[in-house]
């Protein structure tokens, strides 16, 4: 039985939970009747996540999307008493084993990162981890308007997903432009974003900047995504080699950013397989640890919360000098697991 947590209208007491006392008069929030993130931090349909779900009905008025309205849900305190509390998430079908983890590390003071999973209408599952750019310039609300553009997302149709997928980034990219126009407190902010739609047994990935995708396969980690710096571009060019590439400044300048207003998402498929470990992370975490270390970790005989934990405390090991966050897939039928219907 998953562990009892309190959900947003337990600790608000609004009464508009099914059955609440409100619910006739004001109808059902949302947040209380959302199946999409049932589980999400352990709470009950969208309890302990509400604020990525438009149409709640908080402080007297139903509130929009997370980007309209950002200041309120920010200064909630159950709010902050989520994101104090909640570090991890663990989902588990008989299909896929999923645990994602995000540490603020040992140098930042806010944690820039986000992270989603989410099963959408037809049991296809999207994942992503965002990492929040611009330092003191609300660089944390990038990254969570892209995870709330994202859960947002209750369709992606069949046919071209890659394509599909490219489109919703690139609207986030504006999303975020837009924002930062309208307010001039939030210019420069930005964010990275690898993302993942299971289906069918296919893996289409998406990505913007320097998050990346891993797969473990038969003991073998490989890299899927190439990091969009100012190294690699200079190294396509011809200005510098491969091997100057390792140690030049430009691998740390980024090259795409989501809120740029123009990036270019790149995108692929990866054809998955049982026993298929995806793994996608920021830089705070497979920047600080060597690629070897990473591999040997996740080879380990542990479970996923280990392999993951592990990972962080080897990051943190290093100095943990940016956030750290990682999320693991295990796929584990695919035969039945990316069944639409």
């Amino acid at each position: 039985m998953r562990p009892k947590k309190l959900n947003c209208w337990e600790h608000k007491k609004c009464g508009r939970e099914p059955g609440g006392e409100k619910a006739d008069k004001f109808g059902v929030c949302p947040a209380a009747s959302d199946p999409a993130f049932d589980g999400f931090n352990m709470g009950a349909n969208a309890g302990r996540i509400c604020w990525l779900v438009a149409g709640t009905f908080c402080q007297g008025q139903v509130q929009g999307t997370y980007a309209e309205k950002r200041a309120s849900c920010k200064n909630c305190d159950f709010y902050k008493q989520i994101h104090a509390d909640e570090g991890t998430t663990h989902f588990q079908s008989e299909n896929e084993n999923i645990f994602s983890l995000t540490h603020i590390g040992r140098v930042r003071k806010v944690n820039e990162d986000r992270y989603l999973i989410k099963k959408l209408a037809d049991r296809s599952m999207l994942l992503a981890v965002a990492d929040g750019l611009g330092g003191d310039v609300a660089s944390d609300y990038a990254a969570e308007i892209t995870r709330g553009k994202l859960a947002g997302t209750e369709h992606i149709p069949k046919g071209d997903e890659c394509k599909h997928l490219e489109n919703l980034v690139k609207d986030i990219d504006h999303s975020i432009c837009s924002e930062a126009e309208k307010n001039p407190d939030l210019e420069g902010m930005g964010s990275t974003l690898v993302g993942v739609l299971l289906r069918d047994g296919c893996a289409c990935w998406v990505h913007v900047g320097d998050s990346r995708l891993y797969i473990l396969r038969e003991n073998r980690l490989i890299q899927i995504t190439e990091d969009q710096t100012l190294a690699r571009f200079l190294l396509e060019e011809g200005e510098i080699t491969s091997e100057q590439a390792l140690t030049h400044y430009s691998r740390h300048i980024m090259d795409q950013s989501l809120g740029d207003g123009f990036c270019e998402p790149e995108t692929g498929v990866l054809e998955v397989q049982k026993d298929d470990l995806l793994i996608l992370s920021t830089d705070g975490l497979h920047k600080e640890i060597p690629f070897t270390t990473m591999m040997s970790l996740l080879n380990a005989e542990a479970d996923l919360e280990t392999k993951a934990e592990s990972l962080a405390q080897a990051a943190l090991d290093s100095g943990g000098k940016d956030n750290i966050t990682v999320l693991i897939a295990e796929l584990r039928n695919i035969s039945a697991s990316f069944i639409s219907g």
